[in-house]
């Protein structure tokens, strides 16, 4: 994973007690620490026009695919995947040169819609880059991305696709949308199915983004009521809900090494939040 942040210091930071819905939706040990900050920073508008898919997750990886897989100048490449000027189009670009690297079309004939959400993943024994997509139809999609085959498409929601995300070994994920649904699943490449394992339903409808957790203890998801709800990964109960923002969320992001949460939200502030330690769950 390569992110680039520009450097400067912080502003404005200040401590807060996030405040629970209910004494039973939050955990003791679990706060927030609120950033507002003086400048809004766009890195990506000189590479795409987002302006028809502004709920478009982005997401960053460092390749590690080898020469057969694709070419000397690509292999080990920084690269982002964002919808491109055809927001159903799937644009893979070149962080390090800024160029765009290819595109990923939906099959002729098929019209799934927009790119909602995306995440560029791989698993530890194949040598080869995926794009976990989801479509404003509902369809979830996986594609190989220095190959541009589409592996897998499944329809899992009725809604468009919001959010998705992949776990650490490549064979499990979660994906949300606009309804009130989270989808856990299986992901074998080599058979090329997804298989739904469970679904969990949460009170409001719309969940803007999902993380899940590098040990595959915990998940999280960024609901538009702006409560963030956590679960365990494996067990799939509800260990908290974690109410801070006053406007709908729209980024998530765990920190396993710090063990710390980290959510945006429309009202303008970013909150840390520390959450269970791996050796409590």
């Amino acid at each position: 994973m390569a992110v680039y942040v520009p450097e400067g210091p912080a502003t404005n930071l200040l401590h807060q007690q996030a405040s629970p819905s209910s004494p039973e939706d939050m955990s003791d040990n679990s706060h927030a620490e609120a950033i507002k900050p003086q400048h809004k920073i766009d890195a990506l508008a000189a590479m795409s026009d987002m302006a028809n898919c502004n709920q478009l997750r982005t997401e960053l990886a460092s390749s590690i695919c080898s020469e057969e897989d694709t070419t000397v100048e690509t292999a080990n490449a920084a690269l982002v995947a964002i919808a491109g000027h055809d927001p159903a189009v799937l644009e893979l670009w070149n962080l390090q040169t800024g160029a765009p690297m290819k595109q990923l079309h939906q099959p002729e004939g098929v019209k799934h819609g927009m790119c909602m959400a995306v995440q560029l993943f791989n698993q530890p024994a194949r040598h080869t880059l995926y794009a976990l997509v989801g479509y404003e139809d509902g369809e979830v999609a996986v594609w190989d991305v220095f190959q541009g085959n589409l592996l897998i498409s499944k329809h899992l929601h009725d809604e468009p696709v919001m959010a998705v995300a992949i776990d650490a070994t490549g064979e499990g994920g979660i994906c949300a949308a606009a309804d009130n649904k989270v989808h856990c699943f299986s992901l074998d490449l080599p058979a090329q199915q997804v298989t739904l394992k469970a679904t969990l339903e949460v009170k409001q409808q719309g969940i803007a983004d999902i993380c899940i957790r590098q040990d595959q203890r915990l998940f999280a998801t960024a609901g538009w009521d702006g409560k963030i709800r956590v679960f365990h990964y494996k067990k799939l109960k509800t260990l908290a809900v974690l109410q801070y923002h006053k406007k709908g969320l729209t980024a998530l992001v765990l920190d396993s090494r710090a063990q710390r949460l980290v959510s945006a939200s429309r009202d303008g502030n970013i909150a840390l939040w520390s959450v269970f330690q791996s050796d409590s769950i």
